[in-house]
């Protein structure tokens, strides 16, 4: 409860200092579609974002993601590597504010804040093991977004790199000749498409 506490002040003081740097020139509502992840897992429930981009120099998310995670994925060394054996299909789960800072003479490069609530779940096909665990989480991101992608008006692509602190952390986790990776400090790789009205 202190852990959701802490999230959600944090999230509320983040909102506050937005609203007051509230520049009219720039502003406008946005939507995305998260299409790396969900390439990586057939396209199995939802990955999004929608924002809110303040100014030229300031925008909050909300990252929204459902996602069935399957066996190949988790045991990749090069995608998700939180599986190293086979046998294990997983479904993750994340709500993810983040208050973004661009910089840089175009202003496309940016760093962000994120605070948010994950849930983990591995299942082990050949037997009943079963692990789930829900965290808090509060971290950082870098990123980039390109907008008039294609000469279209209005549509944008993000790449964000959130690196993520587990405040109730997944420890090393043995099934047979399975091992479900620590979740203490976790990041992702996100490939937004999408639409600023």
């Amino acid at each position: 409860m202190t852990h959701s506490r802490t999230v959600i002040g944090l999230a509320f003081f983040l909102l506050f200092n937005l609203v007051r740097a509230q520049n009219k020139d720039r502003s406008s509502f946005f939507i995305g579609y998260e299409t790396f992840e969900m390439t990586m897992n057939k396209f199995q429930n939802f990955a999004g974002e929608v924002g809110y981009r303040f100014n030229e120099k300031n925008q909050i998310r909300l990252m929204i993601g459902e996602v069935k995670l399957t066996e190949r994925h988790l045991s990749s060394s090069w995608e998700a590597a939180a599986v190293d054996g086979d046998n294990v299909e997983g479904y993750f789960r994340i709500y993810e504010l983040y208050y973004d800072r661009y910089f840089g003479k175009r202003k496309n490069f940016y760093y962000s804040g994120n605070v948010g609530y994950v849930k983990d779940e591995y299942n082990h096909l050949i037997s009943d093991n079963r692990l789930e665990n829900e965290t808090a989480t509060i971290g950082f991101s870098i990123g980039y977004r390109k907008e008039n992608i294609f000469g279209i008006k209005h549509l944008y692509t993000n790449i964000s790199l959130p690196f993520r602190y587990y405040l109730n952390d997944i420890p090393e986790t043995q099934w047979g000749d399975t091992t479900i990776s620590a979740h203490k400090f976790v990041n992702n790789f996100w490939f937004f498409v999408g639409y600023q009205f």
